[in-house]
């Protein structure tokens, strides 16, 4: 090496470093301008393009990600690291079969590489391919018994694939994950047995579809003989007001009264040993308030049928760029006579409607939603709801209306797979994805329905 470019090495090295120590921060920006003039001075080091691979995946460019962890292994091809990444990276595109070959070839390398192990069981499971991907995930929590993210994924998939009981059990590593530490309380949390008069505090964990969904499980603990306090997000609270066995609703953030057990919402399907045969609470277990519904009476067509869409779920989410479909494929369906369409959507993602040309296709309701127990008022009052996978359609289910959820290819674990219904709301009907980013095939079928239905 000569002397100049030896210089240029170390300078190389020296921004390397200073653009690494920006990644750990989390100022992406700032590691990739630094990564990239690093590669410039540079242009032979592996090291360098899979950091920017892994920094552009973090900021949701994958295809850029991809191109530069293949340059990457074109410097060292033996780097399994750099494999599993571009197989990361390539799921996320919905690349599953690129994907899962370089999860294997990374295993190929390094039998003992964990993460790729872990990564493979993911990949097949977005295949469909639950046996392999479950053997996967096994195995990994097999070599490294507190593998919280396996754990994880491992629950997810056994749910997936109808094991609930299992699933449930595994379920509990969630308190494990960095970003889900359990709430402290100075009460012992509930194991089941009889309350004997005892107060016991079910607190909301996730999103409020969650929320509502395991809420059916307060009138069977009020039967273990206690005092029922279910604490919830703040927009959800009136709408549990009713909820059978709930003796107070308490917002969350407001001050808790005394109380002498406690249990989080996701935990009671394992409390109760739930199994898909066991669900409770198969149909309507909520209900709008009358006082509220009535409000919507002179909003609706009588002459047609009326139809409640919502296009978009939270945006932190962690699949969420690949459930919630935009508004833009909902439009079409916008053309079928016989039906008024109404707009369930709320906060920013309301706007889409006058930025996509649509005010005077559907009705915006957005300023009388104020919270859960608006929405389920004229929710009661339309025939039938379409939307994406979000809280909207857990209240659909939990009120008993009709209402068809599109998902996408790899849908969330309480859908279950290849079925059209789910065992957690009778009244849904689920149009899936059946490749990767579909959703053009997946409004044709909606279409279809619809005329039918409005025909019908």
């Amino acid at each position: 090496m000569t002397q100049s470019a030896g210089k240029r090495a170390k300078r190389a090295q020296k921004i390397f470093d200073k653009a690494v120590a920006a990644h750990r921060a989390g100022r992406l920006d700032e590691a990739l301008g630094g990564y990239a003039e690093a590669v410039e001075r540079n242009p032979q080091s592996s090291q360098t393009y899979n950091n920017m691979g892994v920094a552009l995946r973090a900021q949701g460019a994958f295809h850029a990600a991809v191109a530069s962890y293949r340059r990457a292994i074109a410097i060292k091809s033996d780097d399994a690291g750099s494999h599993s990444n571009l197989g990361n990276a390539l799921r996320a595109l919905g690349r599953h079969s690129a994907a899962e070959a370089s999860h294997r070839q990374a295993l190929a390398l390094d039998e003992n590489y964990l993460e790729a192990r872990y990564n493979l069981g993911l990949v097949l499971k977005d295949q469909g391919l639950f046996e392999e991907g479950i053997a996967c995930l096994r195995e990994a929590v097999r070599r490294k018994a507190d593998y919280v993210d396996a754990h994880w994924d491992l629950a997810l998939a056994l749910l997936m694939m109808g094991n609930l009981k299992e699933g449930f059990d595994e379920y509990e590593w969630r308190w494990r994950l960095p970003e889900n530490s359990p709430r402290k309380f100075d009460k012992p949390a509930w194991n089941g047995g009889a309350l004997d008069g005892r107060t016991i505090l079910l607190h909301a964990e996730q999103g409020m579809g969650d929320s509502i969904q395991f809420a059916r499980y307060a009138p069977l603990v009020a039967e273990r003989g206690g005092e029922i306090m279910l604490e919830c997000q703040r927009p959800l609270a009136p709408l549990f007001e009713n909820l059978a066995g709930v003796g107070r609703v308490i917002a969350r953030e407001d001050a808790l009264p005394k109380f002498d057990l406690h249990a989080p919402l996701l935990s009671l399907p394992r409390i109760f040993e739930t199994v898909l045969e066991t669900i409770p609470a198969a149909d309507a277990y909520l209900a709008a308030e009358p006082t509220r519904v009535a409000k919507f009476d002179g909003l609706l067509d009588p002459e047609r049928l009326n139809i409640g869409i919502a296009w978009a779920g939270k945006p932190s989410h962690r699949n969420d760029r690949n459930r919630s479909a935009g508004l833009a494929p909902f439009i079409d369906l916008f053309g079928v006579a016989g039906a008024t369409f109404h707009s369930l959507q709320v906060g920013p993602r309301a706007e889409d409607i006058a930025a996509m040309g649509s005010a005077g296709l559907i009705r915006d309701h957005a300023p009388l939603l104020q919270d859960f127990a608006d929405t389920a008022a004229l929710v009661s009052r339309l025939d039938l709801v379409i939307c994406v996978d979000t809280s909207v359609c857990h209240l659909a289910g939990a009120l008993g209306k009709p209402c068809w959820v599109v998902l996408p290819y790899t849908p969330d674990w309480r859908w279950l797979m290849d079925r059209e219904d789910s065992p957690w709301y009778p009244s849904l009907r689920l149009f899936r994805q059946t490749k990767f980013g579909d959703w053009p095939g997946v409004f044709e079928r909606v279409a279809t329905a619809l005329e039918e239905t409005v025909a019908s």
